[in-house]
């Protein structure tokens, strides 16, 4: 998969303007703080001043006390794997969020051959790792094929009985030649996208993997230098052997704790953060009204949707129409508006506006979907009653004459997804099915029952930037089938169930790398998807990002829009700690 499945969705819990026309429906619960310090630890760094930062800080919410772990490969949930890809280790290309042309890294360009089947990786000269020892091909292939050693090291899927990868082999000392079994268009953009090189000298001797912490870590990318550790904070330094010319541009970053959603806002309202990745309600009110020269933030909408999702092997779920009717009632301009503070626009019942709109042409598909999107509980208590469920009084009954519930299940500190999922259940309520909000305590809590779903809930779709093909993929494809009961965030298939049809039609759009015949397939597995909804589209999932531009400037903004702005999304945060630079600036 090319990124990362986690979603930083902690919400502030400060509640104003726009918050106060749904008080009666929104539910704040704000994150319990956490320890604040561990034997052994220096104390951390506190900042009372408006001192130029010397370090470009940065912070999440309700992060536990650190642990020292900048494993790759099991760290990236941690306070200290927040940026360990990116920071410390970084990969051959990058494909954007927002659907933008895949960036050369550290293979700075690439070619088919053998049919497709062939792909041939030059490498950037010159690159070290920071113990100072060279980066080659021998290195490259090592990490692609890291799987044999253990497979919590596989990134690209290498030792998977399904895997496409038939061989991977160096070609002198900057040359990398990836065999595939099969075509696959999908390569660059979605699974190479993904990996990280790491170095084969360090790597090779590592007994066990999964515990390893990686405390010294070695790595090619612009930060790997740890230069402060503690409970709380800690600090990665320039690598003075960072291969690409004059970069970074600032000389390291700093990762502080924010013990719950008000700690957060506060440090970015008093200057002592740079950069969040926090849902803010009403964001002007509470950050960006404060100092409007510096404090900014950009909510990206070129992204994909956030939907209702369930197990379609579940009755009722198993049911189209009811899949259908669930669609058409739900108010999603009041979802966007109130529960989403208008930063997330609704989609339509594809969910595909928002990055790829360009992909939806068809006119009768574009009717399917608005209609299917339009907010009309009539029309959707019709279609249930025309497939035979009835109604005892106003409580809505499924062909087998049970009454229907459906309760969403969300973390209680996520105040948008609370609001949303209060206008969700009521917009239910309406059409007769017992639907509530269910809270859960935290993220340990949510998403195993979340990742399986094996309750209802709203969940972001991942896939491919370079273009549709994924998110059909996950939804549709038998390829992708998780089954019920299962975690399905490998995939994304979180209804547990596939098309024959589509599956067929993926292969195809799969082995061509010939634009204007994914372009014909599109539509077809477009009137697919609205045939059978697996998944409601509800609104697009922004990428939240809230920086100051007092000490820095540079950042992902709508008119430097280069990436995620997400700071811990890999590969296109490479972008950010990159390009970000030094120097305060008035001006987003």
């Amino acid at each position: 998969m090319s990124r990362q499945f986690r979603s930083n969705r902690a919400g502030f819990a400060a509640a104003s303007g726009a918050a106060a026309l749904v008080a009666a429906l929104i539910v704040v619960a704000v994150a319990a703080a956490r320890p604040s310090g561990v034997a052994g630890h220096a104390a951390p760094l506190v900042r009372t001043t408006a001192a130029a930062h010397p370090c470009l800080v940065m912070t999440g919410s309700g992060d536990p006390a650190f642990v020292k772990n900048f494993n790759p490969f099991t760290a990236t949930g941690l306070p200290s794997g927040q940026f360990v890809k990116g920071a410390i280790y970084e990969g051959l290309t990058v494909s954007p969020e927002g659907g933008k042309p895949t960036l050369p890294w550290l293979a700075r360009s690439w070619k088919w051959s053998n049919g497709n089947k062939t792909l041939t990786l030059k490498l950037a000269k010159g690159v070290r790792w920071s113990d100072g020892k060279a980066l080659t091909s021998t290195d490259v292939v090592y990490s692609l094929t890291a799987g044999k050693q253990n497979k919590v090291m596989d990134i690209v899927g290498f030792t998977r009985p399904d895997s496409n990868i038939a061989s991977v082999k160096a070609k002198g000392s900057f040359a990398v030649a990836i065999n595939l079994k099969t075509p696959d268009s999908q390569f660059v953009a979605a699974t190479l996208n993904g990996a990280i090189v790491i170095p084969r000298h360090i790597w090779s001797k590592v007994a066990n993997p999964e515990t390893f912490s990686n405390p010294n870590p070695v790595g090619s990318g612009p930060f790997t230098r740890i230069t402060r550790f503690t409970s709380q904070d800690f600090v990665l330094s320039k690598n003075p052997h960072y291969w690409q010319a004059g970069k970074p541009l600032i000389g390291c970053l700093e990762y502080v704790q924010a013990s719950s959603n008000d700690a957060a806002l506060a440090l970015i309202q008093n200057g002592q953060v740079d950069w969040t990745h926090n849902f803010v309600p009403n964001v002007d009110k509470a950050y960006t009204s404060k100092d409007r020269a510096h404090f900014h933030a950009f909510y990206a909408t070129t992204a994909y949707p956030v939907s209702l999702v369930f197990d379609n092997n579940v009755y009722p779920y198993s049911i189209v129409a009811f899949r259908h009717a669930l669609s058409m009632a739900i108010d999603r301009q009041t979802v966007s508006k109130l529960g989403e503070y208008g930063y997330a626009p609704p989609t339509d019942a594809i969910g595909l506006n928002g990055l790829f709109p360009g992909w939806v042409t068809d006119p009768g598909v574009k009717a399917l979907s608005k209609q299917l999107s339009t907010y009309n509980p009539t029309a959707a208590k019709k279609l249930l009653t025309d497939n035979g469920f009835t109604y005892k009084g106003n409580k809505l009954l499924d062909p087998k004459g049970n009454a229907v519930s459906l309760d969403i299940h969300v973390i209680s500190g996520w105040s948008d997804w609370v609001a949303s999922n209060q206008i969700i259940t009521k917009n239910l309520q309406a059409i007769g099915i017992d639907s509530n909000v269910k809270l859960e305590p935290d993220w340990n809590s949510w998403f195993p029952n979340a990742f399986a779903t094996k309750n209802p809930t709203l969940l972001w779709q991942n896939g491919s930037q370079a273009s549709p093909y994924g998110f059909f993929n996950a939804n549709l494809s038998q390829n992708s089938l998780i089954p019920s009961g299962q975690d399905a965030s490998a995939t994304g298939n979180w209804s547990h169930t596939f098309d024959p049809q589509a599956t067929a039609l993926l292969n195809k759009w799969k082995v061509t790398l010939d634009g204007e015949k994914q372009q014909l397939i599109a539509p077809q597995l477009e009137k697919i998807f609205l045939a059978s909804m697996p998944i409601v589209p509800l609104f697009i999932g922004p990428r939240w990002s809230t920086y100051s531009t007092k000490f820095f400037h540079c950042f992902n903004s709508p008119k430097n829009f280069y990436g995620d702005p997400i700071f811990s999304t890999y590969p296109d945060n490479l972008l950010s700690f990159t390009r970000i630079c030094p120097g305060g600036k008035a001006g987003a």
